[in-house]
């Protein structure tokens, strides 16, 4: 399956969620993840501010190692990206991912909490939006 992160799940992986934590194990053989250049930014910027620029650069080097692919941002993606930030009025960097996500054929995006899902994602038609911890119950009763 291919499954495309927003910035949400890699926060919690570095905080020790062990949805977060077992996702990204599964990305090594059952999962296709994907990520957009939009997380780094977003990842870096929200280490960094909260735990300070070396361990935000040490962080970086982890997502580099990992299983994650990470894909660019085309002028097609920015085009659809600002359409799609004024249709569901949430953040640049969460269109950009949403964009790319759909860009990328991805069966998935997931994201974060119960806050974040119902006032940035729940709307969403273009494709098919989870909350990491909703798609963690569904893979269990599927196995």
């Amino acid at each position: 399956m291919k499954v495309f992160l927003d910035t949400w799940v890699l926060i919690e992986k570095y905080r020790g969620n062990p949805d977060a934590e077992g996702l990204l194990e599964a990305a090594k053989s059952e999962h296709e993840a994907h990520i957009s250049l939009i997380t780094v930014a977003e990842l870096m910027n929200v280490i960094s501010r909260e735990y300070g620029e070396r361990e935000a650069r040490v962080q970086h080097a982890y997502l580099r190692r990992s299983p994650l692919l990470c894909e660019p941002v085309t002028e097609e993606i920015a085009r659809d990206a600002g359409l799609l930030k004024t249709k569901y009025r949430f953040s640049l960097a969460d269109a950009l991912i949403l964009s790319t996500a759909m860009a990328r054929k991805a069966d998935v995006l997931l994201t974060g909490g119960d806050k974040q899902y119902e006032k940035e994602w729940r709307d969403v038609t273009e494709m098919q939006v989870l909350k990491l911890s909703d798609f963690i119950k569904n893979e269990s009763l599927v196995r």
